[in-house]
């Protein structure tokens, strides 16, 4: 009898932690659907609170945003600029650690497209770009030039069927909380957008372009706030990233072994650049198998990362590298076996001619700079202890996301004309 009233007393305080976090959720969604640039400041002192640290990590390399005011500046440019966001309440996952919560939501990111003729015009400024002799792809090898160059070309070039057109990307974020003053504040957040079916956008290579220049300026400003901030559990954390770093692609040490040793064994909530969510050791194992084969090499700077906790979680925000050599001819015997996996796909004919397109300009496009591939990635983890040793209660890998073009990705559908005349039914209707 005492067993189950603890239990409905539990559980009475679960769905009321659950309802709160959902607010909050609201809140920030409400703020995505109406996108007025004047209500920023009330948006902020609903969602945050200016005595805390805080760090927003957007989609684009180079997006590591700490401070409120920071993160404020980014809110803003989302709202004028990026797409229509809407959250999938049925995808969301709420994990309640005492005093500290994170959510974890997937939604997606409307965009248009159109075939117009200032479209042309701004896309053929990109080619001149290239040429320019001032600008970081005018630095570039002839022959990068020019596989970029028909790599962009392909997108845009597209014979559909209607002058404008509305995709739905797929879009991942997380949120840490903490409560504070009886009421619950985010701490830190990640946008990511899932890569799926093409190559990461960001590629560091030997040279000064724009990339490299990104992703050394948020190595800068982590060791500046490293420099800054030197939390509770610091060195703890920094010393759990470089064993993590050393082991978890060493093909010496077995997957059991490394899923065992850094992740919960009670509902882990772990994350990967593809959207595929793992949520036991089982899975984890297979996710490991999976990175193993994917890169031969996996730097991770945990020496700048940014470590903060509330009582006995903790949470962290890093990035690194993964490195692979992919020959020339295996690079092209991959593209040959996935264009042959496209004749037995399910979408229309001429869809799949433009996915055969889009994968031959990509190979194109990554072979003319090289075999050897270094893709930055961000590593974002929540930390718990059981049975005495510090363990990934949450670990999300994600990747740059640069470029926003039709038909990129197969995480993005078009939206069915018929779905757009509901919609605007339906706004009609709401006002």
């Amino acid at each position: 009898m005492k067993n189950q009233v603890n239990n409905e007393i539990n559980n009475e305080i679960n769905n009321e932690i659950n309802n709160e976090l959902r607010e909050v959720l609201n809140i920030f969604q409400q703020g995505y659907i109406e996108r007025d640039l004047n209500k920023v400041d009330s948006f902020m002192e609903r969602l945050f609170d200016k005595g805390e640290n805080v760090i927003v990590i957007g989609t684009s390399c180079g997006e590591l945003c700490l401070g409120y005011e920071e993160v404020k500046d980014l809110f803003l440019g989302d709202w004028e600029y990026w797409g229509d966001l809407r959250i999938k309440n049925d995808e969301t996952t709420i994990v309640p650690l005492g005093n500290t919560a994170l959510i974890h939501t997937t939604g997606t990111i409307k965009y248009s497209f159109n075939s117009k003729s200032d479209t042309y015009t701004r896309y053929l400024g990109y080619v001149k770009d290239y040429f320019d002799g001032v600008s970081s792809n005018s630095k570039k090898a002839n022959k990068v030039k020019i596989t970029e160059i028909n790599w962009t070309l392909c997108h845009l070039l597209n014979q559909r069927n209607s002058l404008e057109r509305d995709y739905f990307w797929d879009l991942s974020i997380t949120f840490l909380l903490v409560k504070k003053d009886a009421r619950w504040i985010i701490r830190q957040m990640q946008f990511s957008l899932p890569v799926v079916g093409h190559m990461p956008d960001v590629r560091i290579e030997n040279s000064s372009d724009d990339d490299i220049n990104n992703f050394n300026s948020e190595t800068k400003k982590m060791q500046e706030y490293s420099i800054n901030n030197t939390p509770a559990y610091n060195n703890e954390m920094i010393k759990l990233l470089q064993n993590f770093n050393n082991e978890y692609i060493n093909t010496d040490k077995g997957v059991d072994i490394i899923a065992s040793k850094y992740f919960s064994v009670s509902s882990p909530l772990i994350i990967n650049t593809d959207k595929a969510v793992y949520t036991n050791q089982e899975e984890i194992k297979q996710l490991i198998e999976n990175h193993r084969g994917c890169y031969d090499e996996m730097a991770l700077d945990y020496e700048n990362c940014l470590v903060n906790s509330n009582e006995d979680v903790a949470w962290i925000v890093t990035h690194g590298t993964m490195k692979k050599v992919i020959s020339e001819e295996n690079s092209f015997e991959n593209t040959v076996n996935i264009i042959q996996d496209l004749f037995a796909s399910d979408v229309d004919d001429k869809e799949k001619l433009f996915r055969i397109r889009r994968k031959i300009a990509g190979t194109f496009k990554e072979n003319a700079k090289g075999e050897e591939y270094v893709w930055p990635f961000r590593f974002e983890a929540v930390v718990i202890k059981e049975k005495d040793k510090w363990v990934f209660k949450y670990l999300q890998f994600s990747l740059p996301f640069n470029w926003i073009l039709e038909g990129k990705t197969d995480a993005s559908e078009e939206v069915p004309p018929t779905w757009q005349v509901a919609s605007l039914e339906e706004d009609i209707k709401s006002k």
